[in-house]
């Protein structure tokens, strides 16, 4: 008979990094389109920026019995100022996307974010002066052209809520590249922990200009808001630290069949064929470039001489 260790060597019962890392992405894909469909529903009665101060305080108190148990440690960091600024990148991001998501169909919104990936790379050249292949540039022109049939500019009306999302993308693509930045000196809980602890003060300050009595039914609904984007949010920066954007990210596209499930269900609410069409470019033009990104970083690792 095997002992332990020897069926731990085999890898039987373990597992890999990357499976993790993918399983993850999923889990947080379905807590985010679990939160955006509750914050479409709550703010019927509830202002958008009141809704993103009630995430942000529901999502610090989740934090409050494990720093009971491990003492408030997790916040020594030496990059104070970048965890500031991510948090009011992010807090933009958020306010523009809760709002939209008052106004159109939740997985409306996510398709239309999907695009995400094509700031992610702008940003990438801008912020890590990385080199960008031909490759990459179909994949970023093949999600341009899936984000146009989505919009529809010229046929159907261009809206508010289409601008917001653009914008919020925008951001939350900034703050992503900041979060992989600071993966690389602070834990998981220490990035989410000050993204949170800031961003609550953050939204405040807009949401003392629209506020209104929570009554207990709409407390329950944002503490749920509250447990699911902080849980969603310490499962996908785990998920960075365990595997490459370039797997992670393709992951995160199950997010709109979440949202449109559960938009169904509740909502009765279901994307028409262009907006399924639009979205499907869109992931086929961001999958292509996470692989060819993982090809070429696989090569590069294989030519590199051994030192």
């Amino acid at each position: 008979m095997r002992s332990n260790e020897q069926v731990h060597r085999s890898g039987i019962g373990h597992i890999a990094p990357s499976v993790q890392g993918i399983l993850l992405g999923v889990a947080a894909s379905a807590c985010f389109a679990t939160m955006h469909n509750v914050i479409r529903y709550v703010s019927a009665d509830l202002h958008p920026f009141q809704i993103a101060f009630f995430r942000n305080l529901f999502g610090v108190l989740v934090f409050v019995p494990w720093f009971a148990m491990v003492g408030l440690g997790t916040l020594r960091t030496d990059r104070f100022g970048w965890h500031v600024g991510r948090a009011v990148v992010n807090a933009m991001s958020m306010l523009a996307w809760f709002t939209s998501l008052s106004l159109i169909p939740v997985a409306d919104a996510t398709s239309l974010a999907l695009v995400g990936p094509v700031f992610m790379t702008v940003g990438a050249i801008v912020f890590f002066k990385e080199k960008v292949g031909l490759h990459r540039w179909v994949g970023v022109a093949l999600a341009i052209v899936g984000a146009l049939v989505i919009i529809r500019p010229g046929i159907q009306p261009v809206g508010l809520a289409t601008g917001l999302i653009l914008f919020a993308t925008v951001c939350v693509s900034i703050s992503k590249l900041m979060a992989k930045a600071l993966a690389r000196t602070d834990s998981t809980a220490t990035i989410v922990a000050y993204l949170t602890f800031l961003m609550m003060a953050v939204t405040l300050v807009p949401a003392l200009t629209v506020w209104q009595r929570p009554t207990l039914e709409h407390l329950a609904w944002l503490a749920l808001v509250g447990a699911c984007g902080t849980s969603g949010h310490l499962m996908f920066i785990r998920a960075y630290k365990l595997t490459d954007v370039s797997l992670v990210e393709p992951v995160m596209y199950t997010r709109l069949v979440w949202a449109a499930l559960i938009g169904l269900v509740v909502f009765t609410e279901f994307p028409d064929v262009w907006t399924w069409v639009g979205a499907a470019v869109i992931v086929v033009g961001n999958t292509y470039m996470a692989q060819r990104e993982a090809a070429r970083a696989t090569h590069t690792a294989e030519t590199l001489p051994v030192t």
